[in-house]
């Protein structure tokens, strides 16, 4: 915050300023990256393990709540009347992509970005619940969150989900009996199977050919592609780098807004109509130079830093901080008002309670589970 109020002091005293000034980025600042870190280390006083699970879990459920109002919003009664054309007609829209949510817009990355993390976390308490009641809620919330997942093929958040999951079945390998590992093979082939056969494969496949094409229409320096998702990032980013050396050490501050605007308006490659770079890294960068990429790298290598540093390691942590990570890289999540400041809590909280994370993971009896 000190930083970029000395840096907008400057560009003003200078005159002339590269571009338009937008003042937008102050407000970022204040009510995120410094209020909310703030109050998260209010929480010292009082939580627990019970409640940071109790919060975990009502994050999951928000997750699942808002994603069926979603589903019903767009399909009405014909998810009834006609369930395999409606399901079919979701995943060609990719769940109606970008939309209106309760009178504001709800970025599609952003959605399969909180679905991937909501999964992970429903996911680990399934694994850890010895109540059956609470096993079936934790097995219907999980797979109904990758389903909705699935209705939106997003690539980074799907590869995210992933990367997280993976870690989190290494760790439980780790922690159980050969016996137990058979159970949670047999139950991970069985959620396979399950997705492969409610998921629209073919849309997947329809995927997989888009980015072949896209990589090779990248390789040819041909960057005109429709509705692309690969051709027009590596277009920003191309594009950015023409531009180094006016933000490469500074960064362009309270100008950057609308100087990205101008870069992409004289660019050639067909993308005049994006406003910005669509990676959250590399956005802090133009706008603050190398101090904002040293924020933003610090944000998820502090977490893991402090982890390390106390000895107790939450495989919890890391598997959201990969999905975290992983979406960042396509989009400006740290940008977007429907992600940052509950991305910031998160981290915020990794940072300043990873051993509370780590506690919730811990299995008092392994023959219970599963």
């Amino acid at each position: 915050m000190l930083y970029f109020s000395l840096h907008t002091a400057v560009v003003l005293l200078r005159g002339n300023p590269i571009a338009k000034p937008s003042y937008g980025t102050f407000e970022a600042l204040l009510l995120n990256f410094v209020l909310v870190p703030a109050y998260v280390t209010t929480f010292r006083n009082w939580l627990t393990p019970a409640l940071l699970k109790r919060f975990l879990v009502y994050f999951c459920l928000g997750c699942l709540l808002i994603n069926v109002y979603i589903l019903f919003a767009l399909t009405g009664t014909k998810l009834f009347s006609a369930p395999v054309e409606t399901i079919n007609w979701i995943y060609n829209t990719r769940f109606l992509e970008n939309r209106e949510v309760f009178g504001n817009t709800f970025w599609l990355e952003i959605q399969a970005m909180m679905l991937g993390v909501a999964a992970i976390i429903s996911y680990i308490f399934l694994v850890k619940e010895k109540q059956t009641g609470m096993r079936i809620i934790y097995v219907f919330m999980f797979l109904a969150l990758l389903v909705f997942l699935s209705f939106t093929v997003t690539k980074a958040a799907i590869l995210g989900f992933l990367a997280g999951f993976f870690v989190l079945n290494v760790y439980l390998f780790r922690k159980f009996s050969s016996r137990m590992r058979y159970r949670l093979v047999a139950i991970l082939l069985i959620s396979l199977c399950g997705f492969i056969l409610l998921a629209d494969v073919a849309k997947y496949e329809e995927r997989v050919q888009q980015v072949k094409d896209e990589i090779e229409s990248v390789k040819k320096g041909e960057y005109d592609g429709r509705g692309a998702t690969i051709i027009p990032r590596v277009a920003f980013i191309r594009e950015s780098y023409k531009h180094f050396d006016e933000f490469g050490l500074w960064g362009l501050g309270v100008c950057t807004k609308h100087r990205v605007k101008a870069w992409y308006e004289a660019s050639d490659m067909n993308i005049a109509h994006f406003n910005n770079v669509n990676n959250a890294f590399l956005q802090y960068w133009i706008t603050a130079g190398i101090l904002g990429l040293g924020v933003m790298l610090f944000l998820f290598i502090a977490p893991i830093y402090r982890m390390i540093r106390r000895k107790k390691f939450s495989y919890l942590i890391l598997a959201m901080l990969l999905v975290f990570f992983v979406v960042s890289n396509t989009c400006v999540t740290l940008s977007w008002a429907n992600s940052r400041l509950l991305m910031l809590l998160f981290l915020a909280m990794f940072c300043f309670y990873s051993d509370m994370f780590a506690d919730l993971e811990k299995f008092s009896d392994e023959s219970s589970t599963l």
